[in-house]
């Protein structure tokens, strides 16, 4: 028996030194013999795979938007997802005024943001009065949360508040052509909607010329409009080139189209992990606002329910859910998800938290 024992001794040894060469090695680099390279590499590997990103400190932004967070209920998260229009808020069809009907619509559903269409737009005391009225009827509700007010003014044809108030400056705009064009533009649009209360503009639509992108994205931002680039990712390798170029200008909100791009999945865009969370913010890095197009396409009604899209989206990385038609459908489908445990609360306040810093940084909240 003690022959077995003193037989195994050298073997331990030669484990034990091993061991001790290759701690060795990794901690020493610079000195590992010719043929004892993988030993660094696979150290080094392992690194890599366990390292954690490194938590970036909170902005002052970042941090009220959490002291807000930490006073809404669940209920009061939810409805701040969503971006509707002002009919589908009061289930009416039209709104031209801000009244009673908007103010108890609001006190029930405290939404993120509230998007007007050319229907809503007569004048421009017209649009102030609505604007200012519906703000103040958000700033006064249980939540106390102020909303997006947004519109679509893309200059030319598509400048539905241009319509409204006979603004020839962007009406007869010409297409632009470089970035100073472009950010003239941008300033225009800008100057007009701040005038009348406008906070977001969805626009501009990206291209494949990211320079006219970001001097108009630049243009409604530096004039306190908060852009809202589309669609998210484009139809080809030279689009996401400009959304790339784009998102260095730091727009407040990317929408992701409806749209399936093969390239990237078999699902619709906006209902895409690998689209909004695995693309879109690990790897092109966008911090702001991620909003679905609307709810109420058929690109997505034809496949789901609105609220079954808005579960999926909210799964798949969106903060926000642009223009559902039903907002109590979506609100309950939310809630039970997050009942079932296919959403955590701590998602949901994620997005939340980004939609209240952008109303910061945007200074809607002070």
């Amino acid at each position: 028996m003690k022959k077995r024992y003193l037989l195994l001794i050298p073997v331990v040894a030669c484990i034990v030194l091993s061991a001790a060469a290759i701690g060795y090695i990794q901690f020493h680099p610079d000195r590992a013999p010719a043929g004892a390279e993988f030993l660094v590499r696979t150290s080094n590997d392992a690194e890599q795979q366990t390292k954690e990103p490194e938590a970036q400190p909170l902005t002052a932004s970042q941090k009220r938007a959490n002291e807000l967070l930490d006073a809404m209920t669940l209920e009061q998260k939810l409805y701040q997802m969503m971006f509707v229009t002002p009919e589908a808020l009061t289930q009416t069809k039209q709104v031209v005024r801000a009244g009673t009907a908007t103010q108890e619509a609001i006190e029930k559903r405290p939404v993120g943001g509230v998007l007007y269409t050319r229907q809503s737009l007569q004048g421009k005391a017209q649009i102030k009065d609505m604007l200012s009225n519906t703000q103040s009827y958000a700033e006064a509700s249980k939540s106390g949360v102020p909303v997006f007010l947004g519109v679509q003014e893309q200059g030319g044809s598509n400048a539905p508040v241009a319509q409204a108030l006979r603004t020839k400056s962007i009406l007869n705009a010409a297409e632009s052509t470089d970035e100073q064009t472009a950010y003239a533009l941008g300033q225009t649009i800008a100057q007009e909607l701040s005038g009348v209360g406008f906070t977001v503009n969805l626009a501009p639509a990206v291209g494949d010329d990211a320079d006219i992108a970001s001097g108009e994205i630049k243009g409604l931002q530096k004039n306190h409009v908060l852009s809202a680039v589309s669609a998210f990712p484009g139809e080809d390798e030279e689009n996401l080139s400009a959304f790339e170029a784009c998102i260095k200008q730091k727009p407040a909100f990317m929408i992701v189209t409806n749209a399936q791009n093969k390239t990237y999945d078999t699902v619709p865009c906006s209902v895409s992990s690998k689209v909004m969370t695995d693309l879109l913010r690990k790897k092109l890095n966008y911090t702001g606002i991620i909003m679905t197009d609307a709810l109420q396409d058929t690109a997505l009604t034809e496949q789901y329910t609105e609220g079954e899209a808005a579960v999926l989206a909210v799964q798949a990385g969106a903060d926000m859910l642009l223009e559902p038609s039903d907002v109590d459908a979506v609100y309950r489908a939310l809630f039970q998800a997050v009942s079932d445990g296919k959403l955590t609360e701590q998602r949901i306040d994620d997005s939340v938290q980004r939609i209240l810093t952008a109303k910061i940084d945007g200074g809607l909240i002070a």
